[in-house]
């Protein structure tokens, strides 16, 4: 996605976090085997920073209803920013429940740190017959 006009957070999660630019990310690791929680994190090392302090792990299981595979989630916060992690749970929880739409997507950029004009780029990409807040 090179054409987006600002930086996307994909595999820079750490690196974003750590410059104060990122309050929160979320991963996925599959319980499969052959894929590992460090590809999941897709390389980046966040376990140094939560022993320090910097950053909080927390992480969650969902079985996903229709394959009985059961799903980690990795959700790191900066301080401070730890509510977010039920407010992702949430939207997981919809999103599980196959009940996913533009305004969750929204949220969900939100949650993650992408500001109302990058929501509004990527949402008007994504949804071209159009999405209201």
């Amino acid at each position: 996605m090179a054409d987006y006009p600002y930086p996307l957070h994909t595999n820079r999660e750490l690196e974003m976090m750590l410059a104060g630019t990122k309050p929160f990310a979320m991963f996925a690791h599959e319980r499969v085997e052959g894929f590992e929680k460090r590809a999941a994190l897709a390389g980046q090392d966040f376990d140094a920073h939560v022993k320090s302090g910097v950053l909080s792990e927390h992480v969650r299981t969902i079985r996903h209803a229709s394959s009985g595979v059961d799903i980690d989630y990795y959700f790191y916060a900066l301080p401070g920013e730890e509510w977010r992690v039920e407010a992702c749970l949430l939207l997981l929880e919809m999103l599980h429940r196959g009940a996913w739409c533009r305004q969750l997507e929204w949220l969900e950029g939100r949650l993650l740190g992408y500001t109302d004009e990058q929501n509004e780029y990527h949402l008007a990409r994504a949804y071209p017959d159009g999405w209201k807040r």
